[in-house]
């Protein structure tokens, strides 16, 4: 026979279905009031039912087990559903988010190019009506004169095009990066030898030292060129005329890693400056000393670039005491 203890067991997982099931009911209320979730009174009300028979139990019981089983299950399918729902939302905010994002990459990069490409587009404009007017009134010292500011002028423009489109790729994946052993000294040389022009321009001195014996590097070459010829426009772009650039390349042979590095004397960065120094158009206090324009995307083409090589970018730098720039390669 089944005991007292057993079918007040049953009556209470009997009781506790039909309790939350008109909780979901009725809002939390279900048979609280009746048993005010005491167990003890559960027991002492199971023993005084005497006119409960144990077939109408059993069969009580049993239905209670369905129920819950039944419940369960729907509960259990509402929380998947309720975790889909979520997921979904989820993404459709990340959605937005992106897409805010990519409206506001939109608006400076429209930015850069009427503010930041107007300017020398126009002086090439007025310059070249100078020459096709007067050309034969003028000077050849003169001639040559408005010659090289074309060709500044449009080596800036070239600049500020490369970084646009190179950080639009690397955000889009479209980069292919592919390392392989190249010259680190050789790949500097060609870098110091094209644009140390640059720098005599501004009357800034440019100095290259390269210790013997460096090893190859594992870099692509264009991607290292590029961070190359970005680190030192910057360089001559914030320095002072009758300032100095230094480019060295170091075997570090304790970690065979071959480092690359490019300082100057500018203003250096302030700790502010640091936190949002590879940031995507990002603007620091330091400001170009000859006029330059500047779309704050040098450094995050940098750092992206470096970072796909497998290698590392350090900063050196103090406030006022000029700044160093180092990229660590691995030696092939």
């Amino acid at each position: 026979m089944i005991g007292g203890t057993y079918l007040a067991g049953m009556l209470i997982v009997s009781l506790s279905f039909w309790d939350r099931l008109c909780a979901i009911s009725v809002g939390e209320v279900g048979l609280n009031y009746l048993l005010d979730f005491n167990p003890l009174g559960l027991l002492h009300f199971a023993g005084s039912l005497d006119w409960l028979t144990r077939e109408a139990l059993i069969i009580l019981f049993s239905i209670s087990l369905i129920g819950l089983l039944i419940l369960g299950t729907i509960l259990l399918s509402y929380k998947k559903q309720q975790e889909r729902q979520d997921a979904l939302n989820k993404s459709l905010s990340d959605g937005a988010r992106n897409l805010s994002h990519l409206n506001d990459n939109i608006h400076r990069f429209i930015g850069v190019v009427s503010h930041d490409l107007r300017s020398p587009l126009s002086s090439i404009t007025a310059i070249s009506e100078l020459l096709a007017m007067d050309a034969d009134k003028l000077p050849p010292e003169e001639i040559e004169e408005y010659a090289g500011n074309i060709h500044d002028l449009t080596m800036r423009i070239n600049n500020l095009v490369s970084n646009m489109m190179d950080a639009n790729k690397i955000e889009l994946g479209e980069v292919k990066i592919n390392p392989k052993p190249i010259s680190a000294e050789q790949t500097v040389t060609e870098v110091f030898n094209s644009l140390r022009i640059l720098g005599e321009k501004k009357s800034i001195k440019t100095s290259l030292k390269i210790e013997d014996n460096i090893p190859d590097v594992l870099a692509d070459q264009d991607a290292l060129t590029r961070v190359l010829e970005n680190l030192v426009n910057n360089a001559y772009k914030f320095s002072r005329p009758n300032s100095e650039v230094t480019i060295t390349v170091q075997h570090l042979s304790n970690t065979d890693k071959v480092k690359i590095s490019v300082g100057d004397e500018g203003p250096g960065f302030t700790k502010e400056d640091k936190k949002r120094l590879y940031s995507k158009f990002s603007k620091l206090s330091a400001a170009p000393t000859g006029g330059e324009k500047t779309t704050g995307l040098g450094l995050f083409i940098v750092q992206k670039l470096v970072h796909r090589m497998d290698g590392r970018i350090e900063l050196d730098t103090e406030a006022g005491k000029g700044s160093v720039f180092s990229v660590i390669l691995k030696s092939a």
